[in-house]
């Protein structure tokens, strides 16, 4: 069993916390430092990989080049602003009939499947129509 560590226990509190999200290994870092000031980018990832190998976080890629952690929960699907990079929960899976199409077409049997929407956040949106663009 591995040793107590309050980094680790710091970034589980988050990652499992209310408001539920897909948390940056900097946003972790930036949140775990107002708590405890000695922890550094090495022991945040130290973290992370200890969590997800107990199957406590799951990683998820946006699309942004950034790995990204979540609590394990039902299959859900992300929208990523292309403009400021905010990321929002799809709730429910809204891809599952088009994985019945691909098996179809394919004869696979599709096991898991992982979608990002991209587009323009309501923040975003609205600066982009106020402009006229």
């Amino acid at each position: 069993m591995p040793r107590p560590s309050p980094v680790t226990d710091a970034v589980r509190s988050l990652i499992e916390g209310d408001g539920h999200r897909a948390w940056s290994l900097d946003e972790l870092l930036e949140e775990v430092r107002r708590q405890i000031k000695t922890a550094n980018f090495s022991t945040i990832l130290r973290a992370v990989w200890t969590l997800e190998k107990r199957s406590l976080v799951d990683r998820v890629d946006l699309g942004d080049g950034k790995a990204r952690y979540e609590a394990p929960r039902d299959h859900h699907e992300h929208v990523r602003c292309i403009r400021c990079g905010s990321i929002a929960e799809v709730p429910g899976c809204v891809v599952d009939e088009a994985a019945a199409g691909v098996e179809a077409r394919t004869g696979y049997a599709v096991q898991s499947h992982q979608v990002v929407f991209a587009g323009l956040c309501p923040d975003c949106r609205a600066v982009t129509a106020g402009s006229g663009r």
